[in-house]
């Protein structure tokens, strides 16, 4: 009976725990309520989801790897900060999973887009198994992880991650 118990009390201990919170993405990434949600099966190239910004120049794939994170090439606004002349480039800092955030940087090669990749409408939002990406006007891609916790923004005036 006292096994009985503990497990009544267990559970709810359990049932009244507090359900964990999705983050709020920083105050200046796009509100992802203002994008219309595209089919993902539309975005599928060889079991990969992926896309090209509106203008062709950016390419993504969501859900890559064994943590299904996001890998963009090709962006404007790339920060002085970020030396090199290859290829720009934005993915996890560390793939080895974890609470990491995305990080910017170049690649030892030039850009080069897979134009097999069907382009994403300015206005569009794009869900894939854990994470979110839109495509704006004026050259506008951001991706966020689908705890908010992460993510970046692409776009000529300035691109960041976090």
């Amino acid at each position: 009976m006292r096994v009985h118990w503990i497990a009544v009390g267990a559970f709810t201990l359990a049932a009244c725990s507090p359900t964990p919170k999705i983050a709020s993405p920083p105050s200046n990434f796009p509100d992802l309520s203002a994008f219309t949600a595209v089919d993902p099966g539309d975005y599928d190239d060889l079991g990969d989801t992926n896309f090209l910004s509106p203008d062709q120049q950016i390419d993504c794939v969501l859900d890559w790897g064994a943590h299904e994170s996001v890998i963009c090439h090709g962006f404007p606004g790339v920060p002085n900060s970020i030396g090199g002349s290859g290829c720009p480039t934005v993915r996890k800092a560390d793939e080895s999973g974890g609470d990491v955030p995305y990080a910017i940087v170049r690649s030892a090669s030039r850009c080069v887009t897979a134009r097999s990749v069907k382009p994403m409408n300015a206005g569009s939002k794009l869900v894939g198994k854990n994470a979110t990406c839109v495509a704006g006007r004026d050259q506008l891609v951001a991706c966020i992880d689908a705890d908010h916790r992460h993510g970046f923004v692409l776009q000529p005036s300035g691109s960041w991650a976090f």
